[in-house]
Protein backbone atom coordinates (compact mmCIF):
# COMPACT_ATOMS: atom_id res chain seq x y z
CA UNK A 1 0.00 0.00 0.00
CA UNK A 2 1.27 3.46 -0.83
CA UNK A 3 0.34 5.80 1.96
CA UNK A 4 -0.72 9.25 0.87
CA UNK A 5 1.56 12.08 1.97
CA UNK A 6 0.35 14.42 4.66
CA UNK A 7 0.03 18.09 3.83
CA UNK A 8 2.82 20.32 5.17
CA UNK A 9 0.59 23.28 5.78
CA UNK A 10 -2.68 23.63 3.88
CA UNK A 11 -5.49 24.25 6.37
CA UNK A 12 -7.36 20.97 6.80
CA UNK A 13 -10.77 22.55 7.28
CA UNK A 14 -10.36 24.64 4.14
CA UNK A 15 -9.51 21.53 2.17
CA UNK A 16 -12.61 19.75 3.48
CA UNK A 17 -14.73 22.76 2.57
CA UNK A 18 -13.41 22.69 -0.98
CA UNK A 19 -14.12 18.97 -1.23
CA UNK A 20 -17.69 19.52 -0.04
CA UNK A 21 -18.14 22.38 -2.50
CA UNK A 22 -16.93 20.21 -5.35
CA UNK A 23 -19.28 17.45 -4.30
CA UNK A 24 -22.25 19.82 -4.27
CA UNK A 25 -21.35 21.12 -7.71
CA UNK A 26 -21.22 17.57 -9.05
CA UNK A 27 -24.74 17.00 -7.75
CA UNK A 28 -26.08 20.15 -9.37
CA UNK A 29 -24.25 19.67 -12.64
CA UNK A 30 -25.32 16.10 -13.33
CA UNK A 31 -23.70 16.14 -16.72
CA UNK A 32 -20.29 16.28 -15.08
CA UNK A 33 -18.56 13.07 -13.96
CA UNK A 34 -18.27 12.44 -10.24
CA UNK A 35 -15.07 13.75 -8.67
CA UNK A 36 -13.33 11.56 -6.10
CA UNK A 37 -12.29 13.55 -3.07
CA UNK A 38 -8.66 13.14 -2.06
CA UNK A 39 -7.70 13.48 1.58
CA UNK A 40 -4.00 13.79 2.35
CA UNK A 41 -4.50 12.43 5.83
CA UNK A 42 -4.85 8.66 5.87
CA UNK A 43 -5.54 7.25 9.31
CA UNK A 44 -2.93 4.54 9.81
CA UNK A 45 -5.08 2.27 11.96
CA UNK A 46 -5.93 -1.26 10.82
CA UNK A 47 -9.67 -1.31 10.30
CA UNK A 48 -9.59 1.84 8.16
CA UNK A 49 -10.62 -0.32 5.21
CA UNK A 50 -11.46 2.53 2.82
CA UNK A 51 -8.28 4.37 3.84
CA UNK A 52 -9.70 7.80 4.63
CA UNK A 53 -9.21 9.81 7.83
CA UNK A 54 -11.45 7.88 10.23
CA UNK A 55 -12.97 4.50 11.10
CA UNK A 56 -16.75 4.37 10.80
CA UNK A 57 -19.60 2.29 9.36
CA UNK A 58 -18.30 2.93 5.84
CA UNK A 59 -15.26 0.84 6.73
CA UNK A 60 -17.48 -1.97 7.98
CA UNK A 61 -19.39 -1.91 4.70
CA UNK A 62 -16.17 -1.77 2.72
CA UNK A 63 -14.55 -4.73 4.46
CA UNK A 64 -17.72 -6.80 3.96
CA UNK A 65 -17.60 -6.02 0.25
CA UNK A 66 -13.96 -7.17 0.22
CA UNK A 67 -14.98 -10.40 1.98
CA UNK A 68 -17.65 -11.09 -0.66
CA UNK A 69 -15.27 -10.29 -3.51
CA UNK A 70 -16.93 -7.05 -4.58
CA UNK A 71 -14.08 -4.68 -3.61
CA UNK A 72 -10.28 -4.96 -3.90
CA UNK A 73 -8.48 -5.72 -0.65
CA UNK A 74 -6.67 -2.85 1.05
CA UNK A 75 -3.87 -3.28 3.58
CA UNK A 76 -5.69 -1.54 6.40
CA UNK A 77 -8.81 -3.66 5.90
CA UNK A 78 -7.25 -6.49 7.95
CA UNK A 79 -8.53 -5.00 11.20
CA UNK A 80 -7.46 -8.00 13.31
CA UNK A 81 -4.08 -8.04 11.56
CA UNK A 82 -4.11 -11.82 11.20
CA UNK A 83 -3.34 -12.06 7.48
CA UNK A 84 -6.85 -12.57 6.14
CA UNK A 85 -10.18 -10.83 5.71
CA UNK A 86 -12.91 -12.58 7.65
CA UNK A 87 -15.82 -11.87 10.04
CA UNK A 88 -13.36 -11.23 12.88
CA UNK A 89 -12.48 -8.01 11.05
CA UNK A 90 -16.18 -7.05 11.06
CA UNK A 91 -16.27 -7.46 14.84
CA UNK A 92 -13.01 -5.55 15.34
CA UNK A 93 -14.18 -2.60 13.28
CA UNK A 94 -17.45 -2.44 15.25
CA UNK A 95 -15.49 -2.44 18.51
CA UNK A 96 -13.12 0.29 17.28
CA UNK A 97 -16.05 2.46 16.22
CA UNK A 98 -17.56 2.36 19.74
CA UNK A 99 -14.18 2.50 21.50
CA UNK A 100 -14.41 -0.98 23.02
CA UNK A 101 -11.57 -2.72 21.21
CA UNK A 102 -9.09 -4.71 23.31
CA UNK A 103 -6.22 -4.32 20.87
CA UNK A 104 -5.28 -2.01 18.02
CA UNK A 105 -2.77 -2.29 15.20
CA UNK A 106 -1.32 0.94 13.83
CA UNK A 107 1.22 1.91 11.23
CA UNK A 108 4.49 3.43 12.38
CA UNK A 109 6.15 5.87 9.98
CA UNK A 110 9.83 5.14 10.49
CA UNK A 111 12.66 7.23 9.10
CA UNK A 112 13.07 10.75 7.77
CA UNK A 113 11.13 12.26 4.86
CA UNK A 114 11.16 11.41 1.99
CA UNK A 115 12.51 7.98 3.04
CA UNK A 116 9.68 6.92 5.33
CA UNK A 117 8.88 3.24 5.71
CA UNK A 118 5.80 1.76 7.35
CA UNK A 119 5.80 -0.91 10.04
CA UNK A 120 2.73 -2.15 11.93
CA UNK A 121 2.68 -2.52 15.71
CA UNK A 122 -0.11 -4.09 17.77
CA UNK A 123 -0.93 -2.74 21.22
CA UNK A 124 -3.40 -3.67 23.93
CA UNK A 125 -5.97 -1.07 24.88
CA UNK A 126 -6.76 0.90 26.91
CA UNK A 127 -3.30 2.29 27.60
CA UNK A 128 -2.85 3.08 31.27
CA UNK A 129 0.94 3.04 31.74
CA UNK A 130 3.49 4.52 29.34
CA UNK A 131 7.27 4.85 29.39
CA UNK A 132 8.39 7.76 27.23
CA UNK A 133 11.86 8.18 25.77
CA UNK A 134 11.68 11.66 24.31
CA UNK A 135 10.58 15.05 25.57
CA UNK A 136 8.53 15.41 22.38
CA UNK A 137 6.48 12.39 23.44
CA UNK A 138 6.17 13.74 26.99
CA UNK A 139 4.83 17.07 25.78
CA UNK A 140 2.42 15.35 23.40
CA UNK A 141 0.98 13.06 26.08
CA UNK A 142 0.63 16.11 28.31
CA UNK A 143 -1.31 17.88 25.55
CA UNK A 144 -3.59 14.83 25.34
CA UNK A 145 -4.09 14.97 29.11
CA UNK A 146 -2.30 11.65 29.61
CA UNK A 147 0.59 12.81 31.82
CA UNK A 148 -0.67 10.88 34.84
CA UNK A 149 -0.14 7.64 32.93
CA UNK A 150 3.60 8.22 32.41
CA UNK A 151 5.48 5.77 34.65
CA UNK A 152 9.03 6.19 33.29
CA UNK A 153 10.97 8.90 31.47
CA UNK A 154 14.36 9.36 29.83
CA UNK A 155 17.06 11.42 31.53
CA UNK A 156 16.74 14.36 29.16
CA UNK A 157 13.01 14.76 29.74
CA UNK A 158 13.50 14.54 33.49
CA UNK A 159 15.80 17.58 33.29
CA UNK A 160 13.33 19.75 31.35
CA UNK A 161 12.06 22.61 33.46
CA UNK A 162 8.56 22.45 31.93
CA UNK A 163 8.04 18.95 33.28
CA UNK A 164 9.01 19.56 36.89
CA UNK A 165 5.39 19.56 38.00
CA UNK A 166 4.78 15.94 37.05
CA UNK A 167 8.07 14.09 36.43
CA UNK A 168 9.88 14.73 39.71
CA UNK A 169 8.71 11.44 41.22
CA UNK A 170 8.78 9.44 37.98
CA UNK A 171 11.79 7.10 37.69
CA UNK A 172 14.35 7.58 34.95
CA UNK A 173 15.01 4.74 32.50
CA UNK A 174 18.24 6.05 30.95
CA UNK A 175 19.15 8.20 27.99
CA UNK A 176 17.06 8.27 24.82
CA UNK A 177 19.63 6.17 22.95
CA UNK A 178 20.92 4.12 25.90
CA UNK A 179 17.90 2.78 27.71
CA UNK A 180 17.84 0.67 30.83
CA UNK A 181 15.66 -2.13 29.48
CA UNK A 182 15.61 -3.94 32.81
CA UNK A 183 14.21 -0.84 34.52
CA UNK A 184 11.59 -0.49 31.80
CA UNK A 185 10.50 -4.12 32.15
CA UNK A 186 10.18 -3.73 35.92
CA UNK A 187 7.75 -0.86 35.33
CA UNK A 188 5.68 -3.16 33.06
CA UNK A 189 4.23 -0.40 30.87
CA UNK A 190 1.50 -0.96 28.30
CA UNK A 191 3.71 0.72 25.68
CA UNK A 192 7.08 2.43 25.32
CA UNK A 193 6.88 5.59 23.20
CA UNK A 194 9.99 6.89 21.45
CA UNK A 195 11.33 8.58 18.30
CA UNK A 196 10.68 7.18 14.83
CA UNK A 197 13.43 8.98 12.91
CA UNK A 198 15.64 5.89 13.35
CA UNK A 199 15.27 2.30 14.51
CA UNK A 200 16.69 0.38 17.46
CA UNK A 201 16.03 -3.29 16.54
CA UNK A 202 17.86 -4.91 19.48
CA UNK A 203 16.08 -2.71 21.99
CA UNK A 204 12.68 -3.26 20.39
CA UNK A 205 13.19 -7.02 20.11
CA UNK A 206 14.10 -7.35 23.79
CA UNK A 207 11.06 -5.41 24.98
CA UNK A 208 8.73 -7.19 22.56
CA UNK A 209 9.98 -10.52 23.92
CA UNK A 210 8.87 -9.28 27.35
CA UNK A 211 5.43 -8.48 25.97
CA UNK A 212 5.98 -4.71 25.90
CA UNK A 213 5.13 -3.06 22.55
CA UNK A 214 7.38 -0.24 21.35
CA UNK A 215 5.54 2.54 19.51
CA UNK A 216 7.69 4.96 17.50
CA UNK A 217 6.39 8.43 16.62
CA UNK A 218 7.99 11.77 15.76
CA UNK A 219 6.03 14.80 16.92
CA UNK A 220 8.43 17.54 15.81
CA UNK A 221 8.52 16.94 12.05
CA UNK A 222 5.74 18.87 10.26
CA UNK A 223 5.67 16.41 7.36
CA UNK A 224 4.76 13.59 9.76
CA UNK A 225 2.95 15.48 12.51
CA UNK A 226 -0.65 15.05 11.36
CA UNK A 227 -0.30 11.33 10.75
CA UNK A 228 1.46 10.74 14.07
CA UNK A 229 -1.00 12.83 16.09
CA UNK A 230 -4.03 11.22 14.45
CA UNK A 231 -2.69 7.72 15.14
CA UNK A 232 -1.85 8.76 18.69
CA UNK A 233 -5.37 10.09 19.21
CA UNK A 234 -6.92 6.78 18.20
CA UNK A 235 -4.37 4.86 20.24
CA UNK A 236 -5.37 6.87 23.34
CA UNK A 237 -9.07 7.01 22.52
CA UNK A 238 -8.93 10.81 22.19
CA UNK A 239 -9.68 11.46 18.53
CA UNK A 240 -11.24 14.89 19.10
CA UNK A 241 -8.16 16.17 20.90
CA UNK A 242 -6.01 14.88 18.04
CA UNK A 243 -8.02 16.88 15.51
CA UNK A 244 -7.75 19.97 17.71
CA UNK A 245 -3.96 19.63 17.76
CA UNK A 246 -3.82 19.04 14.00
CA UNK A 247 -6.01 22.05 13.27
CA UNK A 248 -3.78 24.27 15.42
CA UNK A 249 -0.79 23.05 13.41
CA UNK A 250 -2.47 23.60 10.06
CA UNK A 251 -3.66 27.06 11.02
CA UNK A 252 -0.18 28.50 11.40
CA UNK A 253 1.84 26.35 9.02
CA UNK A 254 -0.84 26.98 6.41
CA UNK A 255 -0.40 30.72 6.85
CA UNK A 256 3.36 30.45 6.37
CA UNK A 257 3.05 28.20 3.34
CA UNK A 258 0.47 30.45 1.69
CA UNK A 259 2.58 33.60 2.01
CA UNK A 260 5.85 32.15 0.71
CA UNK A 261 4.60 29.78 -1.99
CA UNK A 262 4.77 32.34 -4.83
CA UNK A 263 8.18 33.80 -3.96
CA UNK A 264 10.73 33.81 -6.76
CA UNK A 265 14.22 32.49 -6.07
CA UNK A 266 15.72 35.97 -5.80
CA UNK A 267 13.12 36.81 -3.14
CA UNK A 268 14.27 33.99 -0.85
CA UNK A 269 16.95 35.21 1.60
CA UNK A 270 20.18 33.22 1.92
CA UNK A 271 20.19 31.43 5.28
CA UNK A 272 22.94 29.73 7.27
CA UNK A 273 21.50 27.42 9.95
CA UNK A 274 24.01 26.28 12.59
CA UNK A 275 23.21 23.23 14.72
CA UNK A 276 23.64 23.03 18.48
CA UNK A 277 26.56 20.67 17.77
CA UNK A 278 29.02 23.55 17.64
CA UNK A 279 30.48 26.30 15.49
CA UNK A 280 30.36 25.75 11.73
CA UNK A 281 28.18 22.63 11.90
CA UNK A 282 25.17 23.05 9.64
CA UNK A 283 22.21 21.26 8.09
CA UNK A 284 22.02 20.20 4.46
CA UNK A 285 19.31 18.56 2.40
CA UNK A 286 17.43 16.02 4.50
CA UNK A 287 18.21 17.77 7.77
CA UNK A 288 15.48 19.31 9.90
CA UNK A 289 17.06 22.75 9.63
CA UNK A 290 17.16 22.60 5.83
CA UNK A 291 13.49 21.67 5.66
CA UNK A 292 12.63 24.56 7.95
CA UNK A 293 14.55 27.07 5.86
CA UNK A 294 12.89 25.96 2.63
CA UNK A 295 9.41 25.84 4.13
CA UNK A 296 9.78 29.35 5.58
CA UNK A 297 10.79 30.82 2.23
CA UNK A 298 14.57 30.89 2.49
CA UNK A 299 17.50 29.40 0.61
CA UNK A 300 19.91 27.15 2.46
CA UNK A 301 23.44 28.23 1.51
CA UNK A 302 24.66 24.66 2.12
CA UNK A 303 21.83 22.71 0.52
CA UNK A 304 24.33 20.45 -1.28
CA UNK A 305 25.32 18.85 2.04
CA UNK A 306 23.65 15.58 2.94
CA UNK A 307 21.82 15.97 6.27
CA UNK A 308 24.48 17.81 8.32
CA UNK A 309 28.22 18.37 8.41
CA UNK A 310 30.95 20.73 9.57
CA UNK A 311 31.79 23.38 6.97
CA UNK A 312 34.70 25.69 6.25
CA UNK A 313 34.20 29.08 7.98
CA UNK A 314 35.58 30.79 4.87
CA UNK A 315 32.81 29.19 2.80
CA UNK A 316 30.21 30.83 5.05
CA UNK A 317 31.75 34.24 4.43
CA UNK A 318 31.90 33.65 0.67
CA UNK A 319 28.27 32.53 0.51
CA UNK A 320 27.27 35.61 2.52
CA UNK A 321 24.05 34.63 4.31
CA UNK A 322 21.44 37.29 4.92
CA UNK A 323 20.09 35.44 7.96
CA UNK A 324 22.01 33.30 10.47
CA UNK A 325 20.18 30.89 12.77
CA UNK A 326 21.84 29.08 15.66
CA UNK A 327 20.28 26.35 17.76
CA UNK A 328 20.51 26.49 21.55
CA UNK A 329 20.19 23.67 24.05
CA UNK A 330 20.01 23.71 27.83
CA UNK A 331 23.33 21.89 27.85
CA UNK A 332 24.93 24.96 26.22
CA UNK A 333 23.34 27.80 28.16
CA UNK A 334 20.16 28.64 30.05
CA UNK A 335 17.29 28.82 27.56
CA UNK A 336 13.68 27.80 27.25
CA UNK A 337 11.15 27.49 30.05
CA UNK A 338 11.63 29.58 33.17
CA UNK A 339 14.59 31.58 31.81
CA UNK A 340 14.50 35.35 32.26
CA UNK A 341 18.16 36.34 31.97
CA UNK A 342 19.08 36.75 28.30
CA UNK A 343 22.67 37.72 29.12
CA UNK A 344 24.20 34.32 28.17
CA UNK A 345 22.23 34.37 24.92
CA UNK A 346 23.49 37.84 24.13
CA UNK A 347 27.05 36.66 24.75
CA UNK A 348 26.61 33.70 22.41
CA UNK A 349 25.08 35.90 19.73
CA UNK A 350 27.91 38.43 20.04
CA UNK A 351 30.52 35.67 19.83
CA UNK A 352 28.93 34.38 16.61
CA UNK A 353 28.88 37.86 15.11
CA UNK A 354 32.50 38.31 16.22
CA UNK A 355 33.90 35.36 14.25
CA UNK A 356 36.93 36.45 12.19
CA UNK A 357 35.79 37.98 8.92
CA UNK A 358 32.10 37.72 9.73
CA UNK A 359 31.77 41.48 9.88
CA UNK A 360 31.58 41.26 6.07
CA UNK A 361 28.51 39.00 6.16
CA UNK A 362 25.18 40.68 5.43
CA UNK A 363 23.43 38.93 8.34
CA UNK A 364 25.99 40.30 10.79
CA UNK A 365 25.98 43.81 9.30
CA UNK A 366 22.17 43.93 9.44
CA UNK A 367 21.71 42.26 12.83
CA UNK A 368 20.10 39.20 11.26
CA UNK A 369 21.61 36.67 13.70
CA UNK A 370 19.11 34.72 15.81
CA UNK A 371 19.15 31.96 18.42
CA UNK A 372 16.43 29.31 18.68
CA UNK A 373 16.01 26.85 21.54
CA UNK A 374 15.63 23.17 20.69
CA UNK A 375 12.84 23.11 23.27
CA UNK A 376 10.72 25.26 20.95
CA UNK A 377 10.38 22.14 18.77
CA UNK A 378 9.10 20.00 21.62
CA UNK A 379 6.10 22.26 22.03
CA UNK A 380 4.69 22.24 18.51
CA UNK A 381 6.26 22.40 15.00
CA UNK A 382 4.22 25.43 13.98
CA UNK A 383 5.67 27.46 16.85
CA UNK A 384 9.26 26.75 15.83
CA UNK A 385 8.49 27.61 12.21
CA UNK A 386 6.69 30.81 13.20
CA UNK A 387 9.84 32.15 14.84
CA UNK A 388 11.96 31.25 11.81
CA UNK A 389 9.48 32.61 9.23
CA UNK A 390 9.31 35.90 11.14
CA UNK A 391 13.12 36.21 11.06
CA UNK A 392 13.54 35.29 7.40
CA UNK A 393 10.65 37.41 6.09
CA UNK A 394 9.83 40.15 8.63
CA UNK A 395 7.82 42.12 6.04
CA UNK A 396 5.68 39.14 5.00
CA UNK A 397 4.99 38.20 8.60
CA UNK A 398 4.70 41.60 10.23
CA UNK A 399 1.37 40.54 11.77
CA UNK A 400 2.65 37.15 12.98
CA UNK A 401 3.46 37.00 16.70
CA UNK A 402 5.37 33.78 17.51
CA UNK A 403 5.37 34.47 21.24
CA UNK A 404 1.58 34.88 21.24
CA UNK A 405 1.25 31.57 19.38
CA UNK A 406 3.61 30.00 21.92
CA UNK A 407 1.54 31.38 24.79
CA UNK A 408 -1.69 30.15 23.22
CA UNK A 409 -0.34 26.60 22.92
CA UNK A 410 0.83 26.49 26.53
CA UNK A 411 -2.46 27.78 27.88
CA UNK A 412 -4.73 25.81 25.57
CA UNK A 413 -3.04 22.41 25.58
CA UNK A 414 -0.89 22.32 28.71
CA UNK A 415 -3.13 24.47 30.91
CA UNK A 416 -0.14 26.46 32.16
CA UNK A 417 1.22 29.95 31.71
CA UNK A 418 3.94 30.53 29.16
CA UNK A 419 7.20 31.43 30.85
CA UNK A 420 10.70 31.68 29.43
CA UNK A 421 12.86 32.61 26.45
CA UNK A 422 12.90 30.17 23.54
CA UNK A 423 14.19 32.56 20.87
CA UNK A 424 16.60 35.50 20.92
CA UNK A 425 16.16 38.21 19.82
CA UNK A 426 12.49 37.28 19.73
CA UNK A 427 11.68 39.56 16.82
CA UNK A 428 13.72 40.76 13.83
CA UNK A 429 16.30 43.41 14.61
CA UNK A 430 15.62 46.59 12.67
Amino acid sequence: METKKSSFGKPYLLKRFVVIAIALCSVLLVALPAIAAEDDFVLGIYGNANEDDTIDMRDLTYVKLIFFGEKPETELADAKYDGEINPLDFVQIKLVIVGKEKELTLLQYLGKSPDITEKPVTINTPINKTVILSSYAAKTLWAFGEQDGIVGVDDSTKKKAEFESFVAEIPSVGRYSKWDTEAIMELNPDIVLLYSFRTWPDFVEKLNAAGIPVVQMDFYRPEKYSREIRNCGWMLGKQEKAEELINFEQQYLGLIEERVEDLKEDQKPRVYYETHGGDYTTYGTGGVGHNTIVFCGGTNIFEEIDYYAEVDPEAIIVRNPQVILREMSVNMLPCGYGVTDTGPMDELRNSIMGHPGWDHIDAVKNGGVYLISLDSKTVHPSIFHSYVAKWIHPELFEDLDPVAIHEEWFQRFLDMEFNGVYAYPTYPVS
